[in-house]
């Protein structure tokens, strides 16, 4: 039980075995494909020349095999789904798994999802048990190539006039996020339609997908492109500030950047996000989603602070603690702080303190006030969470609808 934490290589290389194993104690993790990929290419290295010992991989591997094996489908392809209205992508720390792919199954009902081990899911199992002879060298090899060969420079100067003209007013990263915003915000049709072809050329849609987003486009069901397609907004908001930013030199060509800037497009789909990359931290305001960043120094100095905590209580203290506290907590903590946000603990388990939710205790006493019987005789955080709820199922609802209109519409045999 925990939230879902989501993290790239920068922090990961930052951990001992320990402290990865402390981290699995507050948080599920969710695995993304870059980070896979990041790890087997740096395995691919010389030892002296890497930066992942193996006994961290190894580490990791052990709790990221047992602990789910969820992880997103391709942001691309979720991407265009979103486009296209053919499947609701979830922005508030839901992984979206990909149901095509050969180890999904949906039942006849279409209500439930069988989700079977992945081939991801054995690569950890093997990392656990030292096995980093894995056949995927020619794999290493073309990542890294193709890591190295992003031209980044060249993808500045191709859009250092466009910055220029849209982000000039701007005078560093922040502002430019808050120009973006504004961009995605004009109701202004064609500049609108312009966003949506830039975001279609980005993501290489094919031509039906294309047809079909701009039928919805011209059907006025897409007045602004965040109004019908939030995902698809949101790595169209990361794609405006990356391409910005590099035009206007406030990102750096490093190629890696690129690699980094695909991570986000997973952000949506975790509860904490961790990174010890200062790229990641910056651009971090251009996301979106129900989530938290957290600077992975930071994680790092607290899991350290409670493993020594560990280290010093009694068996009794041991078999008294509540996740996420300790007998003494600590100054600040970053993952208290996540928990009281995203995690509400069954009735008469530890629930951590907040002046906006009621604190429940195993009592033997009755209650003195009345059991609730309607929504708004609740407490107030969890009424708003369940209509809050219940909004993004009809808006989702709503988006179906009118696409499955349109469909019918387009369907129609001409009378003509």
């Amino acid at each position: 039980m925990g939230p879902l934490l989501m993290f790239d290589k920068s922090f990961l290389q930052m951990l001992s075995p320990d402290e990865v194993s402390e981290l699995s104690m507050y948080f599920k993790f969710v695995g993304t494909p870059l980070l896979i990929r990041e790890i087997i290419s740096d395995l691919k290295k010389k030892p002296t020349e890497r930066s992942l010992p193996e006994q961290v991989v190894s580490a990791l591997a052990s709790k990221m095999w047992r602990a789910h094996g969820l992880q997103p489908a391709n942001f691309r392809k979720l991407c265009i789904a979103s486009l296209c209205c053919t499947f609701d992508v979830p922005m508030f720390g839901q992984v979206p798994v990909d149901p095509d792919a050969p180890n999904v199954f949906i039942t006849e009902s279409g209500k439930g999802v069988i989700y079977d081990s992945t081939l991801e899911q054995e690569t950890w199992q093997r990392w656990e048990h030292g096995d980093f002879t894995t056949d995927d060298a020619q794999s290493a090899a073309a990542w890294r190539a193709g890591v190295q060969s992003i031209n980044l420079h060249a993808v500045g100067n191709q859009w250092k006039a466009f910055a220029k003209e849209h982000f000039g007013a701007a005078s560093n990263l922040p502002e430019l996020i808050a120009l973006v915003n504004a961009m995605l915000d004009n109701l202004d049709p064609k500049a609108q339609f312009s966003l949506l072809v830039m975001l279609m050329a980005f993501l290489d849609v094919s031509i039906p997908a294309a047809q079909w987003a701009t039928m919805l486009f011209e059907a006025g069901l897409m007045p602004r492109v965040k109004d019908l397609c939030p995902y698809a907004a949101s790595v169209l908001r990361l794609y405006l500030t990356f391409i910005g930013g590099l035009g206007r030199g406030f990102i750096g060509p490093r190629p890696s950047h690129y690699v980094d800037l695909q991570y986000l497009f997973y952000a949506p789909f975790c509860m904490v996000f961790v990174s010890s990359d200062k790229f990641h931290r910056d651009m971090w305001p251009a996301t979106s989603g129900e989530n938290t960043f957290i600077w992975g120094p930071d994680l790092k100095k607290e899991l350290q602070q409670r493993i020594e905590m560990r280290s010093k209580m009694t068996e009794q203290e041991k078999q008294e603690q509540r996740f996420p506290s300790f007998p003494k907590e600590l100054q600040d903590p970053s993952i208290h702080s996540v928990w009281q946000k995203y995690i509400v603990l069954p009735m008469g388990d530890f629930q951590p303190t907040r002046p906006d939710r009621i604190t429940r205790h195993i009592s033997t006493e009755k209650p003195s006030a009345k059991k609730p019987k309607l929504i708004d005789d609740l407490d107030p955080v969890v009424r708003d969470r369940i209509k809050n709820a219940w909004r993004i199922l009809d808006e989702a609802k709503k988006r179906r609808r009118q696409a499955a209109e349109v469909r019918d519409d387009t369907a129609q045999p001409d009378e003509h």
